[in-house]
């Protein structure tokens, strides 16, 4: 078994993560030993292909899902191996005579701030053309209400899954 072997073996190539493949190809050497550990490098690369890139980047069929009562500070984020495409938003102001001020944020990052007026709602137009916006790890879309009772925001996300 060559080193590289060694070192993903009790990784099933489903969950194997493009960063491990990256990790423990970066200290091959073009020596006796590095030849087979490229060797096995470029085959497990090849097996891990053959799961992940025929449909890669493609909406996986049957993967359309809402996410409803988001409230503030709170949103979706992708895990290991996941990339989401949001395809629409809706949030709502349940509160009766003052207004919701909130911005949409790529983590920390807001990317919009906008109002929801007393007991009234916003939908996706409303947002303008930002769809599909594309998450993945470490892209955590969020609500974060900036004025306004939070306790009366909420909001619903529908989304789809990529092949990744």
């Amino acid at each position: 078994m060559t080193r590289i072997r060694e070192q993903l073996r009790n990784q099933n190539l489903e969950d194997l993560l493009v960063t491990a493949i990256q990790q423990v190809g970066k200290p091959t050497f073009p020596d006796t030993q590095g030849v087979n550990d490229l060797n096995a490098l470029n085959q497990i690369v090849k097996s891990w292909r053959s799961i992940h890139a025929p449909s890669f980047g493609n909406v996986q069929p049957n993967s359309g899902a809402t996410l409803e009562g988001i409230a503030d500070g709170s949103g979706l984020e992708p895990s290991n191996n996941q990339v989401i495409d949001v395809i629409a938003i809706s949030c709502a102001n349940g509160g009766g005579s003052a207004p919701i001020e909130f911005e949409l944020r790529f983590g920390d990052l807001p990317i919009i701030g906008t109002a929801i007026p007393p007991s009234g709602t916003i939908k996706s137009s409303d947002f303008g053309a930002i769809f599909p916006m594309t998450l993945s790890k470490g892209n955590a879309l969020k609500f974060v209400v900036t004025s306004g009772t939070s306790g009366d925001f909420s909001a619903k996300i529908a989304y789809n899954y990529r092949v990744s």
